[in-house]
């Protein structure tokens, strides 16, 4: 479990940093609507939705992180 305890904080350091920038930018723009009335939904968001979704970057990043954990034991299984 060594080999894999760096990435693993590493990765796990990356999806926090993100999860709080993009909190405090929607924080940051609430404050300063200062209304309680929805503001349109930006074009970037239109064509990505899913791009500035944390859960979903997190459940791409534990997936990728578990695809390479998998193939690093299947190539060292030797099959």
């Amino acid at each position: 479990m060594d080999i894999w305890l760096w990435p693993a904080i590493f990765a796990i350091v990356v999806l926090c940093i993100y999860a709080v920038y993009t909190t405090m930018a929607v924080a940051k723009q609430t404050r300063t609507r200062e209304s309680e009335m929805d503001t349109p939904v930006p074009e970037a968001v239109k064509e990505h939705p899913l791009i500035l979704n944390p859960i979903i970057i997190s459940y791409v990043v534990f997936l990728l992180f578990l695809g390479i954990v998998i193939f690093y034991y299947w190539a060292k299984s030797g099959y």
